[in-house]
């Protein structure tokens, strides 16, 4: 392998918060945006109405409304917002059905813009839908496995680069060797942070940096952040 100069390595090791110039409000079919934070939605629904098969039901009630009205005149803010109060509505409209005693079982009442279990959903959403990117480009570019490396050194934090050299192959079938590990892991986690930065600035608005920045300290996901060096300004 070549060696990376200075300036190459300053590169792969930046995240601009804002490169994403595709925000929720521009989405040409809310119903078809909005089905990328099913899992979360799904989740929070099902925490609130205790079963699955009633989630589905309430989701089925907002894709709906979506499809016909899509985001209206609330096509501004945070997307989790947005979503949050949509949820809170067809919730509603799914335990105004129940009989008395499975009502009683249900959570309205913590299902909030700021709701922790909302945030959590969130936040575990958006780093699995950065996870699924990385892996997809590393289908793509199969030489530079990046996911390879950066998930398995995410699960195995202790591990050397030799040791991750094995677990890679035994885990993904993915032959690597120590000094590719040690080449690449700085660039897979400038790429997965830039992907997280890119899942966060599509939620929000009209995204500045200083919004990308207070959003990712929100939701907890300043960890992906640790190292890098990150650039405000589109």
């Amino acid at each position: 392998m070549s060696d990376v100069s200075s300036s190459d390595a300053n590169r792969s090791s930046t995240v601009n918060l804002v490169r994403s110039s595709h925000p929720w409000t521009k989405a040409d079919s809310a119903a078809g945006f909005v089905l990328r934070y099913l899992p979360a939605m799904r989740r929070q629904l099902a925490l609130t109405l205790g079963s699955v098969s009633e989630a589905d039901e309430a989701l089925n009630l907002l894709l709906t409304h979506l499809v016909s009205a899509g985001f209206g005149d609330r096509r501004r803010g945070r997307l989790r917002d947005f979503l949050v109060r949509g949820l809170r509505s067809a919730a509603k409209a799914r335990i105004n059905e129940m009989p008395d005693d499975q009502r009683a079982k249900t959570r309205l009442d913590e299902l909030s813009l700021e709701s922790k279990d909302w945030l959590r959903f969130w936040r575990e959403g958006l780093l699995e839908r950065s996870w699924r990117s990385l892996e997809r480009l590393e289908h793509t570019k199969p030489t530079t496995p990046l996911f390879s490396i950066l998930h398995s050194a995410t699960t195995n934090p202790q591990s050397t680069p030799d040791m991750l050299v094995v677990q890679i192959a035994s885990e993904r079938g993915v032959q690597t060797d120590a000094a590719l590990v040690r080449s690449l892991l700085p660039e897979a986690r400038a790429v997965f942070a830039q992907l997280v930065a890119d899942e966060v600035a599509e939620t929000l608005e009209d995204p500045s940096g200083d919004e990308v920045k207070e959003e990712i300290r929100r939701l907890g996901l300043g960890r992906a952040f640790n190292g890098i060096n990150v650039e405000a300004e589109g």
